[in-house]
């Protein structure tokens, strides 16, 4: 009895380790197949604002939570009840200010969105904002998406739009030492990392 009680524990054992690895190798499957679907792109890419069609360059973040855009003279207003925001982007983050205000440079556009939510920036040592946050269709490698972008001046960075996380964690998988992967349309770029402000590592944790 006690041999044939040892054979059931061994049979019952053997079925639990089965069991275990073929649920393993069914997630290692799906991580696989997960990861063989997303993009491979460098920590640069352009992108194309819509439906402008505006070409600017993006830097890809995975240390920041949510994406951001470059805005500048943000407008609020209602349309059909609902809080909605105006405001100018420009490809060119130097640019001067009185090319906002003509509307001679083709480098700026305005553009309109709902808000979705708002955001509370928590700054090193300064009072925390609070910034709009808007849903923005934009073109990469050729695939149109839309993500949650922060609107922010973001006059002392190199880069206007900045893709987080959120964003990034369903799409691409990002590649710290190229840029320009998959939309190289023009010479790479000086290697030299974007300055950042003093305040940058707590702006990065944009939001809850």
């Amino acid at each position: 009895m006690k041999y044939f009680n040892r054979i059931i524990v061994h049979i019952f054992t053997g079925y639990l380790l089965l069991t275990t690895l073929a649920a393993s190798t069914a997630n290692a499957g799906e991580n696989e197949s997960d990861i063989t679907e997303k993009l491979i792109l460098g920590w640069i890419e352009n992108i194309y604002l819509q439906p402008s069609g505006m070409k600017t360059k993006a830097k890809l973040d995975t240390g920041a939570k949510t994406s951001s855009i470059h805005a500048k003279n943000i407008e609020h207003f209602e349309k059909d009840g609902e809080p909605w925001v105006r405001f100018q982007f420009a490809s060119n983050t130097k640019l001067k200010e009185e090319k906002y205000t003509n509307g001679k440079s083709k480098k700026v556009v305005t553009l309109e969105a709902p808000i979705t939510r708002r955001a509370l920036i928590k700054r090193h040592k300064h009072t925390s904002l609070e910034r709009p946050v808007v849903e923005l269709p934009f073109t990469i490698a050729g695939v149109e998406y839309t993500a949650e972008f922060t609107l922010t001046d973001r006059s002392k960075f190199l880069y206007p739009v900045l893709l987080g996380r959120r964003f990034l964690k369903h799409v691409a998988i990002v590649d710290p030492g190229n840029t320009f992967l998959k939309t190289r349309t023009q010479p790479k770029i000086d290697p030299e990392p974007e300055p950042e402000p003093a305040n940058n590592k707590n702006d990065k944790a944009e939001d809850a």
